[in-house]
């Protein structure tokens, strides 16, 4: 998958799956996603960030809807939604 995109989506990307391992999850998806680029100085997180938007936020909420993994996944899995996203802004 990452090989569609330019160096700057493919970073974002990476940093997903990176999220996803910090939380042990099956899958990289939307909310990885969003972990990634909320980590990243950029202004789409300086928007965001006037929402209250924040990654540690995020992370809380994400681990306490989703739950943390039992187990580390070998498999980097990108779920349909992450698939779907329209990378325009890059």
């Amino acid at each position: 998958m990452l090989g569609n995109f330019d160096e700057d989506v493919q970073v974002i990307l990476s940093k997903a799956k990176d999220e996803m391992c910090s939380l042990n999850h099956p899958y990289v998806g939307s909310e990885h996603l969003m972990l990634s680029i909320l980590k990243n100085d950029s202004n789409l997180s300086k928007k965001l960030s006037k929402y209250n938007l924040s990654y540690d936020s995020f992370r809380k909420e994400i681990i306490r809807v989703i739950g943390l993994g039992s187990k580390k996944s070998t498999l980097f899995l990108y779920t349909p939604m992450l698939k779907n996203i329209n990378w325009y802004e890059y």
